[in-house]
């Protein structure tokens, strides 16, 4: 008897418990940091000012506001709030959740819902010059702060870190580090604007197949003017295209060339640099679907690039030039050699 008492006394505990909980994710008044944090505080706590966050509110307003108000749903505000808590340290959703009195799996609808609409504002946000004027413009930077000629842009890939997404395919994420990553490439130009990105490959893939098999590579192959070249590091083949450094430089023009061509496309390894610092989720493994990761990686590119159009900056990492020796790329076009070889004479010798 005392045994089927205590069974019904645990009983009616879990129950209390339950709606205890229940109680405390959906509470009356929720509290709206855009309102009781003052600028330094909220900074601290989403990497971002105040005005960035109520911009992209009133950009996303309409795609995230619940059509009712049953059931205490979650605003515009709230869903951007816990999801760019989300992004800027890569909590697991149920600590965001509990720091804005929500439960887990409406943080991670807000989360998810979040990314996608800002995944789908890439259009507007993510775009490569395409004008003679815009082209201009990115290159005269690049020549005035780094001496380097006719720059499109920099490119590289960095490696994501994932769960291990399963399936037959599962080891193509391994990547040479032996984790489980996507290779995502992106495009920076000099103020550290993401230009371009690529988030579909497996860790596994080397970074010259990502740039072969991408819409940048046959956009700047046959639609940008021939005067206009990105910037590549040694794992990716010199072509007229994309301008990579001499793997052995002779004689002092040479040198120059390569000294100018590594300070100009260390703009990429700063864009990494700042966009992991700003959201901890992409510098985290993963605990999510591919397909969710991948939306979520475009979606803080979004932001980053969003951010840098409002003047809100995010401080950098001290990070050195990046050269992974184990990936040098040997091939090396007649088209890529002389205008290599023009760009010394022209502006190193």
């Amino acid at each position: 008897m005392d045994d089927c008492f205590d069974f019904f006394l645990l009983e009616d505990l879990e129950t209390l418990e339950s709606i205890e909980r229940r109680s405390v994710f959906i509470p009356e008044h929720r509290n709206n940091d855009l309102d009781e944090l003052d600028e330094d505080d909220f900074r601290r706590r989403y990497r971002f000012y105040k005005g960035t966050i109520e911009t992209l509110v009133e950009l996303l307003r309409t795609k995230l506001d619940s059509a009712t108000g049953r059931n205490h749903a979650l605003t515009a505000a709230e869903k951007v709030l816990a999801a760019v808590r989300f992004f800027a340290f890569g909590n697991r959703q149920i600590n965001v959740g509990d720091l804005h009195s929500i439960s887990q799996p409406s943080t991670s609808r807000a989360i998810t819902d979040v990314a996608r609409a800002l995944a789908e504002l890439r259009p507007q946000y993510i775009d490569l010059p395409q004008t003679e004027d815009q082209r201009m413009q990115i290159s005269q930077k690049f020549y005035r702060e780094f001496g380097f000629p006719g720059v499109y842009g920099a490119l590289d890939c960095s490696l994501i870190k994932i769960l291990n997404p399963g399936g037959s395919l599962a080891e193509t994420f391994r990547c040479r580090k032996g984790f489980f990553a996507l290779n995502v490439q992106t495009v920076s130009d000099p103020d550290l604007s993401i230009r371009n990105i690529v988030v579909r490959w497996p860790g596994s893939t080397h970074d010259s197949t990502v740039f072969d098999h991408s819409y940048l590579r046959a956009h700047v192959e046959t639609e940008v003017p021939s005067s206009y070249h990105l910037l590549g590091d040694s794992g990716y083949p010199l072509r007229s295209y994309l301008m990579t450094p001499f793997l052995n430089p002779v004689g002092a023009g040479q040198v120059r060339y390569n000294a100018a061509h590594a300070r100009a496309r260390n703009v990429i390894e700063r864009q990494y640099g700042v966009w992991k610092k700003r959201f901890s989720c992409i510098d985290t493994p993963f605990r999510c679907s591919l397909e969710t990761a991948q939306t979520v990686i475009v979606a803080t590119a979004v932001l980053h690039n969003l951010a840098l159009s409002l003047g809100d900056y995010e401080d950098e990492y001290s990070l050195p030039l990046q050269q992974d020796e184990t990936m040098v790329n040997h091939s090396q076009e007649h088209g890529g050699i002389a205008k290599r070889n023009a760009i010394v004479a022209n502006f190193f010798n």
